[in-house]
């Protein structure tokens, strides 16, 4: 279930409780998809909080060596939604790369030859136009991101364990209500 960012809390309380107890299973399913949803919210919330006076700095980054750039460690919000995009199909091209993480062709290019070294991606022609490249990830990148999406889901319910299931709810309306904000400001 997921909530829309304009949703008032005790529409979402109504919805999610309904009248009368859930049953144990629905609990369980309900906490399962407030765990994903907070997961969406943090990727779309925290590579927005970088501080706008980077900018120069993070250009001058697009000269050194891919392995040697702190993009690649400085930014894991980033580096997994980029992984998660290749994970999901259909397989995104570099710019879908480049658009949908808001990151320079250049650098998402220098992101990519360094999975492509290390064995985590690789480019495939598309099946129905040779002269569109995509992205894939390698079997060895495919169980990569499956560890981290497991780490994420425990460090996520982690997060959520100290609070009811209606504080988690408030929880991530709220969060959804900030990120609703700061993706109006970047279209």
């Amino acid at each position: 279930m997921t909530y829309p960012p304009d949703s008032n809390i005790v529409s979402i309380l109504e919805v999610t409780y309904g009248f009368g107890e859930m049953s144990t299973e629905n609990q369980e399913k309900a906490s399962n998809e407030r765990v994903q949803r907070l997961l969406q919210l943090f990727m779309q919330i925290l590579p927005k909080l970088r501080p706008s006076d980077m900018g120069p700095f993070l250009k001058g980054l697009d000269r050194m060596p891919p392995r040697f750039s702190p993009h690649l460690v400085a930014e894991p919000p980033t580096m997994h939604r980029m992984a998660s995009m290749l994970y999901g199909d259909p397989k995104p091209t570099m710019g879908d790369l480049s658009r949908d993480l808001s990151l320079p062709p250049s650098t998402v290019t220098r992101v990519i030859n360094m999975l492509e070294e290390q064995g985590f991606a690789k480019r495939v022609p598309d099946a129905e136009d040779a002269r569109v490249v995509r992205v894939d990830l390698t079997d060895v990148g495919r169980r990569i991101h499956e560890a981290m999406e497991a780490h994420a889901v425990q460090s996520a319910r982690s997060i959520l364990e100290c609070l009811t299931p209606e504080e988690q709810i408030i929880l991530l309306t709220l969060l959804g209500k900030v990120a609703s904000s700061l993706n109006k400001g970047t279209q």
